[in-house]
């Protein structure tokens, strides 16, 4: 019994380790890649976009990082390069993607409650989405405050329309 209890525990334990391997990467176009970080490199030489914007020290490693995956993927296909060689050129790939991206592009879900129900629901915004929806409802606010301030009441009157 124990035996046969030990060997069910084991077959399961290989199933579930099966289930929890990387999944095989997807080749990449490395001529595709090469004509992208020209472009970022563009961007960033002319000082526009998200990678412009990047401070100093993140602009130079960003364009390290294009020099070694240039001369990786250099006159060479994604099926030419060795495992090794395309894990590293995955990496330097999501870096330089991570690196373009500001706190603007992050997605921040919240639950929230409806009006007048117990449901409740799922809201996901970009960080730029958020602000702009604050900006909007303080400006709305400050609106009716001002036009509720607004009468139409002359000085010497005893009543206001």
């Amino acid at each position: 019994m124990g035996k046969i209890f030990l060997g069910v525990v084991l077959t399961a334990l290989c199933a579930s380790t099966a289930s929890f391997a990387a999944p095989p990467a997807t080749p990449f176009d490395a001529q595709a890649v090469l004509e992208q970080q020209k472009a970022i490199r563009a961007d960033i030489d002319a000082g526009k976009g998200a990678y412009g914007q990047l401070n100093p020290a993140t602009r130079q490693e960003v364009r390290e990082r294009q020099d070694k995956l240039g001369k990786l993927l250099q006159n060479r296909r994604y099926e030419d390069l060795s495992p090794a060689e395309q894990d590293q050129a995955r990496l330097d790939l999501a870096w330089i993607e991570y690196a373009g991206k500001t706190d603007d592009d992050r997605l921040v879900c919240e639950r929230v409650r409806t009006i007048g129900s117990n449901r409740v629901e799922r809201v996901c915004k970009t960080v730029a989405q958020r602000r702009d929806d604050k900006k909007n409802s303080k400006d709305n606010v400050d609106r009716a405050l001002q036009n509720r301030n607004l009468t139409s009441c002359k000085p010497d009157a005893l009543t206001c329309i």
